[in-house]
């Protein structure tokens, strides 16, 4: 009987033996998973906790010239930093925050300068980056760094730290065309492994630092740093070194930019030269200018407002972006388009100093005209009456096609970030600036002289002349690494026999004489002078074009094509033309016969 009443209680411990067994044997299983099986995966999970990837920022390429003339470049840059791990709070009552800031208060006196860092910054810096050293003093000066050397054994947790900065060497000298830096953060993930930190890096900003941007920006680093468990950093170590940027090459002559720079000082205005033959950019100022340094190694608000507010206006690129009325510079377009119509160039029109169309009058350049006059006369002597009727003779429709098929009314395709359009204005281009007008005949014959509703940049007519000498459009190119690209045009040879004696005769006795004065090449070009504003803010842009080819005794022998705008100038002839002729002087003269004819 009592083994019978024993029996239940010997199951219930055979089952509960084998339950707990069960139980050891998973756990056991559990553990050899873990500690054994699993122990590599566990040690790279505690590495990526005790590790952090930090991308570095390496050399950005230099912006050069086509002799090799540095226009960007980058300097050696020192900051001060303070670490982090060096101000950890040790006793009740501290913050790192706060060990931080009197530390920083201290050093400020050692080094002269008061540091930028608010404790709102520092707070930020922290809660992302606590691992790595926050700047204090940026790009610090010899003084500056000679002081905090000389105390640095008293400065504890402060370290200073070599980077790099944009440097222009050149100054002003194409600073719209080489544009500016700023600094952001450009992550370039590599591999499945998380980038916990991104070294700021130069990016660009405006003109060429920016269509380049990519080209330009280094290829990345990578640094690893062992942290503690509370995230300061312990150690730090190299894993890539990063790699410099690729330096640019452009078509731009330094020696010339400079001299259109100088023409245009004092002036608001622009120059654009380019070889005719193949669309490479020789010069493109623009003025007045600013240096672009003076936004390294920030563009301060300060320095923006002051730019930005000024009425010249010279953050303004009037090369590419700049939009004006083209005058009497249009004046072949309107010659061509009306050959193309059938318009005989030696058929001549009486001029008696002004041209009526309705109630409408336009006066000629010469009060009492010129009498008989046939198209390359009126080319030299720029008369209006004879291209109003000439225009209108020719129609809007073929007027608008010739000036499209000399690249106006469209961007040039130029590799750089502003390319104007301009306006070849029409009806339906007057039906959508004005609503509810009408295109008439008046329009017409202001646009067949290069005024009303036209727009071109100074970058389309320096294309435009060196397809009125050549018969051939190029897209401009900066980069000297760009194949070149044009069209041959659909032009008569003939047709562009006559207008091209007609801007010879511009410059041989014509309203342009100026524009080849003692120039070591052969000049043909063309004067304008365009009405802007109305009462006391009328005013004249004064504009030449002109395209160049070398002689015997030239120094080059590539040819050129020139346009040239002023704002508020008096006369084509007298204020551009002259302007023009010394930057042609430049290029072609030798420098000492060049130089001679400046001190005169």
């Amino acid at each position: 009987m009592r083994d019978d009443a024993d029996k239940p209680s010997r199951i219930f411990f055979w089952t509960m033996a084998a339950v707990f067994a069960a139980g050891f044997t998973v756990l056991a299983v559990r553990l050899k998973e873990e500690q054994v099986d699993n122990a590599g995966k566990h040690r790279q999970e505690m590495q990526l906790q005790s590790f952090r990837r930090v991308q570095t920022a390496g050399l950005r390429g230099r912006i050069l010239d086509r002799n090799g003339t540095v226009l960007a470049d980058n300097r050696l840059s020192l900051d001060i930093v303070a670490n982090p791990e060096a101000f950890k709070a040790s006793a009740k009552g501290e913050t790192t925050i706060g060990n931080m800031m009197k530390a920083i208060e201290r050093a400020s006196k050692v080094v002269g300068r008061p540091s930028n860092l608010d404790e709102k910054t520092l707070r930020r810096h922290l809660g992302r980056e606590l691992a790595r050293p926050v700047a204090v003093w940026r790009d610090v000066s010899e003084a500056e760094l000679a002081r905090f050397s000389e105390h640095s054994r008293e400065l504890p947790g402060f370290d200073c730290t070599a980077g790099a900065e944009r440097v222009y060497p050149c100054g002003k000298l194409a600073a719209h065309l080489v544009g500016r830096v700023g600094r952001d953060m450009h992550r370039v993930e590599s591999g499945d492994t998380k980038i916990n930190f991104v070294d700021k890096d130069l990016c660009g900003r405006e003109g060429l630092e920016l269509q380049y941007d990519e080209y330009l920006r280094a290829m990345p680093g990578e640094e690893i740093l062992l942290v503690d468990a509370r995230g300061y950093a312990k150690s730090r170590k190299t894993l890539v070194e990063a790699r410099d940027g690729f330096d640019l090459k452009l078509e731009l002559d330094a020696e010339l930019q400079r001299e259109a720079e100088r023409q245009l000082e004092g002036e608001r205005g622009a120059l654009v030269a380019i070889d005719p033959r193949n669309g490479a950019v020789r010069a493109l100022a623009s003025a007045p200018a600013f240096d672009p340094n003076d936004c390294v190694p920030v563009f301060r608000k300060e320095t923006y407002d002051r730019l930005a507010k000024d009425p010249a206006k010279p953050l303004l690129n009037r090369a590419t972006s700049g939009t004006y009325a083209p005058g009497s510079t249009f004046k072949p377009i309107t010659a061509l388009a009306g050959m193309s119509t059938g318009r005989s160039p030696r058929e001549t029109r009486i001029c008696t100093g002004v041209y009526e169309l309705g109630g409408m009058k336009i006066k000629c350049g010469r009060t009492w005209g010129h009498g008989d006059v046939d198209m390359i006369r009126a080319l030299r002597e720029s008369c209006n009456p004879y291209f109003c009727a000439l225009g209108v003779a020719t129609g809007t429709n073929a007027l608008c096609r010739m000036a499209k098929t000399f690249g106006l009314g469209a961007r040039t395709g130029i590799d750089f970030p502003t390319d104007a359009a301009g306006l070849v204005p029409d009806a339906s281009a007057k039906a959508r600036l004005d609503p509810g007008s009408r295109w008439r005949l008046g329009d017409l014959a202001q646009m067949s002289m290069g005024q009303g509703m036209l727009l071109v940049t100074p970058l389309q007519m320096a294309r435009l002349a060196g397809a009125l000498g050549t018969g051939s459009l190029f897209v401009p190119r900066l980069n000297s690494a760009l194949p070149p690209e044009g069209v041959r045009l659909s032009v008569p040879e003939y047709d562009l026999s006559f207008v091209r004696e007609g801007m010879r005769q511009v410059v041989d006795g014509g309203t342009g004489r100026r524009a080849g004065e003692d120039v070591a090449a052969k000049v043909i070009g063309k004067t304008g002078t365009a009405q802007v504003g109305t009462g006391r803010n009328r005013r004249k842009n004064t504009w030449f074009i002109a395209y160049a080819t070398p002689v015997a005794e030239s120094r080059t022998r590539e040819p050129l094509a020139v346009a040239m705008v002023i704002e508020n100038g008096e006369s084509g002839g007298g204020t551009t033309a002259p302007k023009v002729a010394a930057v042609l002087r430049r290029f072609y003269n030798n420098p000492s016969d060049a130089d001679q004819k400046e001190e005169m």
